[in-house]
């Protein structure tokens, strides 16, 4: 909610209590000015919610980037908004959701960028369960390019299986990588900017 609509709202809200419970005022004055709070009231959020619904559209309309994350932990979900700050100071847009989300969302200009962990012996994490569930809704994304950074422990046979089979989906409907997927073990920092450095090199020719 914008800064200056919430403190609004209770202030209106507050006030038709203090009309509704004053004493020596008449009823029907009593009801005409709480009526008139109320009303106002339900506009500013009225309008608050248009104004909410236009932001996410324009946001994901002009979006050059989609950055979608699945994570158990917050591993993946911090390395995602990494990832849109580079291409951000890159002077691109860049956009961030669940990987639960991504049938709903709108098409970037130029790339999707996956960030996905794999829990226990190659399971989804929970912002990631249901990508099996909703892989038949992508097909809008098989003239995408897209990249995937994908987040697991060595010492699990399938090691980063989840973020491997997130982008077996993608080339199979079609999408084309702009690199292979970059496998991390436990974090390790030399993977992880290896996954910037050639984000780099993809990010920079795309603004030309």
């Amino acid at each position: 909610m914008k800064s200056w609509v919430k403190p609004v709202v209770a202030v209106l809200c507050g006030g038709v209590v203090c009309v509704v419970f004053s004493d020596g005022v008449a009823a029907d004055r009593k009801f005409v000015a709480a009526a008139m709070m109320v009303g106002y009231a339900l506009v500013l959020l009225r309008f608050h919610k248009k104004t909410a619904l236009k932001q996410c559209r324009d946001t994901a309309r002009e979006s050059d980037y989609l950055v979608a994350y699945a994570t158990e932990t917050g591993t993946a979900r911090q390395f995602a908004k990494q990832t849109c700050k580079l291409i951000q100071k890159e002077g691109m847009r860049a956009s961030l959701i669940e990987l639960n989300e991504l049938a709903s969302a709108q098409v970037p200009a130029h790339a999707l960028l996956i960030v996905a962990s794999t829990t226990g012996n190659g399971d989804a994490p929970r912002t990631g369960g249901a990508w099996q569930e909703v892989s038949h809704a992508l097909q809008g994304f098989a003239s995408c390019s897209y990249a995937v950074l994908a987040l697991g422990d060595r010492s699990y046979p399938r090691f980063c299986c989840f973020g491997i089979e997130v982008a077996s989906d993608l080339r199979q409907i079609g999408a084309t990588p702009l690199f292979e997927p970059v496998l991390v073990h436990q974090g390790d920092p030399a993977s992880v900017k290896y996954w910037f450095s050639q984000l780099a090199q993809s990010v920079v020719p795309a603004k030309h």
